[in-house]
């Protein structure tokens, strides 16, 4: 049997071991990627029930873009052979760390999905940051930052791509000469209406356009300036390929009268071979506009320097006490019901005749999930006032004083003005309904927490969120005084103002 020749074993043994070196940071990095989707559980169990379960939901992409970004962080890693080098002294990032897992605490007492959500990204970063170091961290930001197009937090763009979706497929209709009434997200032609609803808005095409730019960017190595002009040019060929569906449709359905399989069967694949199209402009645009940059030759493996180990091992564990922070609070110092509400209805008021069981006209606030709900009428002269109470007694997502289901009147409802009443020692808001049987109809509410009334919803999860971090939990309530503007909405504000005291606080003196 031969011998390997002189020197190449130990050469072997030493490529062995770089390139497992090579492999610690990025192995570090994956193992906290995993640790902070387990320890914030509720945030990962919404988001994987979003990417699941949600029917049409415009982030089924999800689990794949958490492994390409990973997969990408890792690339970058490896690529610039980056050692682990955390700080010697990382107070400043433990602290920020435990501050976004107490913050992290809050907006789930508060029951906002989509905020909780939204700081697993941040939070992974700042683990990385703490415990690999200054240099690893900047080469994973952007594959961090691409699990943002994985939570739910672009939705807010809706309501400006549906309204710019419209304008742009009137005017083309103007341009090639289709007569159209468009009235709101409606468009109105001879042969029939098509509602502009949010799907059509074109929010799936706007976020892979969003994802395959930052990953294109992120693959060739771009400096910033392109990546920032890739970024615009696929966000701008996404929208103009959704406002080019939308018109098609329309116009197809105009010259078919209504018969066309885009209108009668099937347009969302339409939609997106309209978009792959655009996206294949978008490849060939910047391979011309904007050509890679050329490739750098491959470092070598950074060897993993004993003292860097140390310091890894010795702030792991301080990285993991600051993330657990919210997560531990949580457990260990569960939400309790409140004993009580903390908004009365009046069982009789001088005066005034009732309570009766329900109230006339058509406003009927609806709180599914609140775990007490008075609607009663007082009528006194002929007047009748409407009130409405709905109490918490604890609160959890999908039961929360702000919620999906929630609604102190219809979504369609006309909203003829909105603002805040300074009434009987307390502000509240007010607004005007539309046509209830030729009469507008006022409406005062507010919300109240413990013993705390406030005018914002939002303002409202946050106090009852903070009161939930201790022992037990407050009441959260919203209470509502309504009625039509008969004879005229001054006369009806002078009586809701005159009833209003007699809706009691807790701890409201007035």
């Amino acid at each position: 049997m031969s011998s390997p020749p002189s020197g190449a074993l130990p050469h072997a043994q030493a490529s062995a071991r770089d390139d497992g070196q090579s492999w610690f940071a990025p192995a570090v990095l994956v193992g906290i990627v995993l640790a902070t989707g387990a320890l914030y559980w509720p945030s990962t169990q919404s988001l994987l029930h979003e990417w699941f379960e949600v029917p049409n939901s415009a982030y089924r992409h999800g689990p794949l873009l958490v492994v390409i970004a990973v997969w990408l962080a890792i690339r970058a890693v490896r690529a610039a052979a980056a050692p682990a080098e955390p700080d010697a002294r990382p107070w400043l990032w433990l602290a920020l760390l435990a501050l976004l897992s107490a913050a992290w605490l809050v907006a789930f007492r508060a029951g906002i999905q989509v905020m909780h959500q939204a700081q697993l990204p941040m939070l992974v970063w700042l683990a990385v940051r703490l415990v690999l170091g200054r240099r690893i961290a900047l080469l994973s930001a952007v594959p961090i930052a691409l699990l943002y197009s994985a939570i739910p937090v672009w939705h807010v763009a809706i309501p400006a791509l549906q309204a710019m979706t419209v304008a742009v497929v009137s005017a083309l209709l103007r341009i090639v000469g289709i007569p159209a009434y468009v009235e709101g997200d409606f468009v109105t032609i001879r042969s029939g209406v098509f509602h502009v609803e949010d799907g059509c808005a074109g929010l799936h095409y706007f976020i892979v356009a969003a994802t395959l730019a930052a990953l294109y960017g992120e693959l060739r190595g771009d400096n910033r300036r392109v990546r920032a002009w890739l970024f615009a040019l696929a966000l701008a060929l996404a929208l103009v390929s959704n406002w080019l569906r939308v018109f098609i449709i329309i116009v197809a359905g105009y010259l078919t009268d209504m018969q066309s399989y885009l209108v009668r069967v099937d347009h969302a694949t339409f939609g997106w071979a309209v978009f792959a199209l655009a996206m294949i402009a978008f490849l060939l645009l910047g391979r011309l506009w904007a050509p890679p940059e050329p490739s750098r030759e491959p470092r070598a493996a950074a060897r993993v320097a004993g003292g860097a180990l140390r310091n890894t091992a010795r702030v792991l564990p301080w990285a993991a006490l600051a993330a657990a922070l919210g997560p531990a609070w949580a457990l260990f110092v569960p939400v309790r019901a409140a004993a009580a509400p903390d908004v009365s209805m009046p069982a009789a008021i001088a005066g005034w005749e009732g309570p009766r069981e329900f109230c006339q006209g058509r406003w009927r606030p609806q709180f599914p999930a609140a775990d007490l709900r008075q609607q009663r009428e007082f009528s006194r002269g002929g007047q009748s006032v409407c009130v409405y109470i709905a109490s918490f007694l604890s609160q959890y997502q999908d039961k929360e004083l702000i919620g999906y289901w929630s609604a102190l009147y219809p979504p369609e409802s006309e909203v003829v003005s909105s603002t805040v009443r300074e009434a009987a020692g307390r502000k509240v808001n007010e607004v005007q309904l539309g046509d209830e049987r030729a009469a507008d109809r006022i409406v005062w509410y507010s919300y109240v927490v413990g013993a705390r009334e406030m005018r914002r919803g939002i303002a409202a999860q946050f106090s009852y969120a903070f009161g939930t971090l201790l022992s037990g939990a407050p009441a959260a309530s919203i209470y509502a005084i309504s009625m039509p503007c008969v004879p005229d909405c001054a006369a009806a504000r002078r009586v809701l103002e005159e009833f209003l005291p007699n809706v009691g606080v807790r701890g409201n003196d007035t």
